[in-house]
């Protein structure tokens, strides 16, 4: 089976869907390929149910375009709530799952972007610096699909490997360590959620129960709709590349959260009553691969919150968030708590000229990726590179300002 492309987005998450759309609205025809049965990426497989990065640190609206489409059908759906955390200060979007993967929906298919799920990506053709075509694998076989432009919005760079284009891989200690988040259900709505709370409860269960857990504290918030409480405390040090590492490190980290539920009951005043509805269902990865990028966006761009009024195609202002290791968080605001510009480099592939990598790909140092590598930005990040692919496509490579001139008119803020 074969079928051809304008461009084509591997990647259903924040960035794909942010791809898929500002390319189809450019006016490409556009294929997003995603691998779960649904849309949303990492906020519906792996219950990261917050979109960070819409606002800079002082509440100033830094994203918009493909990015709002989806908050406006999460409006319309009443599964929108924004919520500042007392801990950081940083403004959040809580999300509903079966309403984020809704919303995913309705805006690509509005969009007309033709969406495969339930399909992987297993293989690329290279030739001459350029992709011609990848290699898909569904329930019904191998399927090729040709295009002229192609966005890895995977998370995990799968395209750029499979093509061979120019990844760059830490060292596993060296990379943010990733979380498996825990869905609670029976917790009371005035339950206490807060840090000193979670750090309570999990010294005396050390202390009772002589369990040693990786994170003493994390993040823990109700949610829209149903009350259920999203906690994000289950810690390993992934190495998301090594299949039999990770398939340990998801087991390992299945047991941590059952030892979260017997702490929180035992020891939080509103848990008594709670339960586990969900984990992940996968672990939430936070780095795997990076693309290397015709520019790197460094940590003195973003803690400066540099601006690129000729390059910028996207901006960011969540602070550096640095998940260190298992249990360490560190933020590092940026100057005034505000917002950095992403220039149109960081997503283009420095070897490979129709290939773009958004989202956590975005050619990064190690603590600017910490900040840009949220759901917000991938929106954003992921938006340009549809664009540009689109405009590929038509015979107009790399035109930045081509690129800008049409986010705007899309309504992104650049």
């Amino acid at each position: 089976m074969s079928r051809s492309y304008d461009v084509v987005v591997v990647g259903g998450g924040a960035g794909g869907i942010g791809a898929a759309v500002g390319a189809a609205r450019t006016g490409a025809r556009v294929l997003l390929v995603e691998r779960f049965p649904f849309l949303g990426g990492a906020a519906t497989n792996s219950s990261v149910l917050g979109y960070c990065g819409f606002f800079d640190q002082r509440g100033e609206r830094v994203v918009a375009g493909a990015g709002e489409q989806v908050l406006k059908q999460l409006r319309d759906l009443g599964a929108y709530e924004e919520k500042t955390m007392s801990s950081s200060g940083n403004r959040v979007i809580l999300l509903d799952a079966e309403a984020t993967k809704l919303a995913c929906d309705a805006v690509t298919e509005a969009a007309g972007v033709d969406v495969l799920l339930h399909t992987t990506l297993i293989g690329a053709r290279r030739e001459d610096g350029r992709v011609t075509e990848v290699e898909l694998y569904h329930r019904g076989g191998r399927e090729n699909v040709a295009a002229p432009a192609f966005v890895d919005a995977s998370g995990d760079g799968a395209v750029l490997a499979a093509a061979g284009a120019g990844v760059r891989v830490e060292p596993v200690e060296r990379r943010q360590t990733s979380t498996l988040v825990c869905r609670f259900g029976g917790v009371a709505q005035d339950a206490d959620l807060s840090r000193d709370g979670l750090r309570a409860a999990v010294a005396a269960y050390r202390r009772d129960a002589g369990v040693r857990l990786a994170r003493d504290s994390g993040i823990a918030a109700h949610l829209p709709l149903t009350g259920e409480v999203v906690a994000l405390l289950a810690d390993e040090q992934v190495d998301a590349l090594d299949v039999d590492a990770l398939s340990r490190d998801e087991v390992s980290a299945r047991r941590q959260a059952w030892h979260y539920l017997s702490a929180l009951r035992t020891y939080l005043p509103g848990w008594s009553g709670a339960h586990l509805i969900e984990t992940g269902p996968q672990m939430g990865i936070r780095e795997s691969r990076h693309l290397i990028g015709r520019e790197t966006l460094t940590a003195s761009d973003v803690l400066t919150t540099r601006k690129l009024p000729a390059s910028s195609i996207a901006r960011c202002g969540w602070p550096i968030e640095d998940h260190a290791g298992p249990g360490v968080t560190r933020y590092t605001e940026l100057a005034g708590r505000g917002w950095y510009d992403v220039p149109y480099g960081a997503i283009c592939s420095a070897d490979t000229d129709n290939v773009w990598g958004v989202g956590r790909l975005t050619s990064a140092d190690a603590q600017a990726y910490a900040s840009v590598r949220v759901m917000g930005a991938a929106f954003a990040t992921g938006h340009a590179a549809g664009v540009a692919a689109a405009h590929y496509a038509d015979g107009i490579p790399h035109d930045v300002a081509a690129v800008r001139a049409e986010l705007a008119r899309q309504n992104a803020i650049i």
